[in-house]
């Protein structure tokens, strides 16, 4: 079965989305933002499954950074939280 144009298009405003965060061109606000409107755009399927697995990831940093007035400067281990989400992420799209 071959992935409509759409899902295309969804998935490369995602690997767009992910470069420009670790460009430092984007919030991590725009990025899950982002990557919740792909998702919930994507039909129903394991990869929109794992997309929004990934995201619930970010959003969960993203809301305790938030909550704690850490958005300037993310703890160590939120970062690499991050970066390991966005590694997932890009190889879920490969």
């Amino acid at each position: 079965m071959s992935e409509s144009s759409d899902g295309k298009w969804l998935r490369e405003g995602v690997r767009q989305s992910i470069q420009k965060y670790r460009a430092g061109e984007i919030a991590l606000r725009i990025l899950v933002d982002d990557l919740d409107s792909v998702s919930s755009n994507l039909e129903a399927s394991p990869l929109s499954e794992d997309l929004r697995s990934r995201w619930w990831i970010l959003e969960e940093i993203y809301a305790v950074a938030l909550d704690r007035g850490d958005l300037q400067e993310l703890p160590r281990e939120d970062e690499l939280a991050i970066e390991e989400t966005l590694d997932e992420l890009e190889r879920l799209l490969s």
